[in-house]
């Protein structure tokens, strides 16, 4: 366990600061919230260009920007899918069952990486991280029929507002699921571990495409309708052809 260098609340899975080193629980692991002395410390190149009038100063960001922390929540979470939905597959062998282990780990890495980089390209701070209830509860329905797939989820800082922006920003998701859906499903004749890729894909899409609580599909309702509703029926519609095919 470690203590949040702020509160010196112990920590399972702390949070570390980019800019100090240190680090903090949830509720202080923003730099603002732990008033940290570092965060004017990095200082970004600035490149110019001149024209005939005048000289114009900007800043080329940073598109990709991950942390040690983010990559162990990211791999804790892809280890509570693989708990979740592989043991169905243990008696078809090892070999499968690494294939399998590998089409989980994409659905969710790209999953969440494409809410990440959305967030990123209107320069918001963002991370994923593990949500320990919902990774608990996740593996609570290993040997239900319906499954939770919610061990954590992409964490946003920036100005508040659920309109265009953050309805994009949670679309990017569930669509990279849906396009990993279809391709899958085209080339399932060839390559059978792949219709298993192609519902799971269907069941993440489905899922986090719900307009209710904190999931996706309901910043997409809440931004725009016909959207949510063209998006959501096309996961359904190809999910069920899946599910009745398998």
């Amino acid at each position: 366990m470690t203590k949040c260098a702020a509160c010196g609340k112990e920590e399972l899975l702390p949070f570390m600061c980019r800019y100090c080193g240190n680090s903090f629980c949830a509720e202080h692991h923003l730099p603002e919230t732990h008033n940290c002395q570092l965060i004017g410390a990095r200082v970004i190149p600035m490149k110019t260009s001149v024209s005939d009038a005048s000289r114009t100063f900007y800043a080329k960001p940073k598109r990709f920007r991950t942390s040690r922390t983010e990559l162990l929540h990211l791999t804790i979470g892809v280890g509570v899918l693989v708990i979740i939905e592989a043991p169905g597959f243990f008696r078809y062998g090892v070999n499968i069952l690494f294939r399998i282990a590998g089409v989980i780990a994409l659905a969710f890495i790209l999953h969440e990486l494409a809410h990440k980089l959305m967030a990123q390209h209107y320069g918001l701070w963002s991370e994923f991280r593990l949500n320990p209830f919902g990774a608990l509860l996740s593996l609570l329905t290993l040997f239900s029929p319906i499954k939770i797939i919610a061990p954590g989820a992409v964490v946003i800082f920036g100005s508040r507002g659920t309109g265009e922006k953050w309805g994009k920003i949670a679309l990017a998701g569930p669509l990279v699921n849906i396009i990993q859906l279809i391709v899958f499903t085209i080339l399932s004749p060839f390559y059978p571990v792949l219709g298993y890729a192609a519902f799971l894909n269907a069941e993440l899409a489905v899922f986090n495409l719900l307009p209710f609580s904190v999931l996706d599909g309901r910043k997409v309702f809440t931004w725009n309708k016909r959207v949510w509703v063209v998006v959501f029926a096309t996961a359904f519609i190809l999910g069920a052809f899946l599910r009745i095919r398998l």
